[in-house]
């Protein structure tokens, strides 16, 4: 199916849109959609609670070009549970969620001081309040939150009304919406528009271009076995494991529709469509642990870019970057000059070798750190959520000595991006350890 997909993109093909979240959102969204073009194919998958629509993803990832989601929330739990394979985006509640809701308060004789809104992002709500010169002071809001249920915010909303602190609860979630009517709550649902259907359309629509894109680009994956030799006390042995792991990279290549060439004994280079790739990153990661069977370490560099020779050259930047810390993974470098990987693993770097982002050069500028070692260090803080390091913790970060990494700290503390956190003693003596905060938050 994924071939047939593949050779079907492009040249004016109609584009299917997954709408992924509650019946009645899926059908205000459904209609919205065909409202703003007719020539759309629209396929709902319905699922009542956030926590739920995980259970639909497969299905509509393989009959959908690309997928929009009724809501934030149901975004931010998909994405938290899985990687993405189509472009996405969600039907995000703007700042006319909120006035349509303000003058539904109006009507109904409710005082616009005294509500609880839930997965609306704050700096919406702060220009609504200075529109309707409306105090914060009886207004309460919660952000979504991965893994909080949709229960905790029908509670919270009633602890809040029954403790006499607000009047009504402003929902973007229908079964929470739903829920609170039920119990006799007043509440109002902050539902989605053809106004918002449109924005997220528009995004769509940019995403899938991009996309496509991607389809137009040449891949190159350099694979190395890494540590494959010849067996001088069985000769014919080491033949037949080369031919068993020659056998599988095959099928994987014919997966790709693309073409591989051998070179010396331990490395093959494979020429292919760079979305077809993305889209088969798992059969890579199977590749990859068949031919862990035969004791020998496979090591990957994935390259993109509009010629051949480009590509080639960031899959090797890729392959030595594997290579460089020693281990069995796959790494890839886009078109873009950006870094991520290790693939197949929950928690992944992702950073740009160059960058024009002028606090980056600012900061590359006062600390002497190369770009890439600041995106870098900035990559690992946010997947730690931790801007906090010590000698060899960076050490290991940015693959150097600790007496290095203790030069780098010392540095980056003189230029004034950096602070001492606290100083930690061993509990058997030593010397003590240094925690530096790195002030390079974006």
């Amino acid at each position: 199916m994924e071939k047939e997909r593949a050779k079907g993109r492009g040249g004016g093909k109609k584009i299917t849109v997954g709408v992924v979240g509650p019946g009645s959102s899926c059908s205000v969204v459904e209609r919205s959609l065909y409202d703003i073009d007719r020539d759309l194919d629209v396929k709902c998958y319905v699922r009542e609670q956030v926590n739920a629509c995980g259970e639909v993803m497969d299905e509509c990832e393989q009959a959908s070009d690309v997928v929009l989601f009724t809501g934030c929330a149901i975004e931010g739990y998909v994405r938290e549970i899985r990687e993405m394979q189509r472009p996405y985006t969600s039907v995000e509640r703007s700042a006319l969620s909120l006035a349509n809701a303000f003058l539904e308060m109006q009507r109904q004789n409710i005082e616009l001081d005294a509500f609880s809104i839930d997965i609306v992002e704050h700096q919406v709500i702060e220009d609504m309040l200075d529109v309707f010169h409306l105090l914060a002071r009886n207004i309460y809001s919660s952000s979504f939150q991965p893994g909080v249920e949709e229960r905790d915010y029908v509670d919270w909303h009633i602890s809040l009304q029954k403790a006499g602190k607000t009047n009504v609860a402003l929902t973007s979630m229908a079964w929470v919406h739903q829920t609170l009517r039920d119990q006799g709550y007043l509440t109002i649902y902050l539902g989605p528009t053809r106004a918002m259907v449109r924005l997220a359309l528009e995004r769509l629509r940019n995403a899938y271009v991009l996309s496509e894109a991607v389809y137009a680009q040449i891949a190159v994956a350099v694979l190395q076995l890494t540590n494959y030799g010849r067996n001088p006390d069985n000769y014919y042995a080491s033949f037949i494991s080369r031919a068993e792991i020659e056998k599988e990279i095959v099928r994987y290549v014919e997966l790709l529709q693309g073409a591989f060439f051998a070179f010396g004994e331990r490395e093959y280079i494979i020429f292919c469509n760079a979305g077809i790739v993305r889209e088969n990153a798992n059969q890579l990661l199977r590749l990859q642990g068949r031919v862990r069977e035969h004791g020998i370490q496979l090591n990957v560099g994935i390259g993109m870019g509009v010629t051949a020779n480009k590509a080639e050259m960031n899959a090797r930047e890729a392959l030595d970057y594997t290579l460089k810390r020693g281990r069995q993974e796959i790494y890839w470098i886009d078109q873009a000059r950006t870094l991520q990987g290790p693939i197949g693993q929950d928690r992944q770097l992702k950073y740009e070798l160059i960058s024009s982002d002028p606090r980056v050069l600012e900061i590359t500028r006062r600390s002497g750190l190369s770009v890439a070692s600041v995106q870098k260090i900035i990559a690992v803080a946010e997947a730690r959520q931790s801007f906090v390091f010590d000698a060899h913790e960076l050490a290991q970060c940015l693959e150097v000595t600790v007496r290095s990494a203790r030069r780098i700290m010392n540095r980056v503390m003189e230029s004034g991006l950096g602070s001492v956190h606290a100083k930690e003693s061993p509990v058997n003596g030593g010397r003590p350890k240094t925690l530096v905060e790195f002030h390079f938050q974006m």
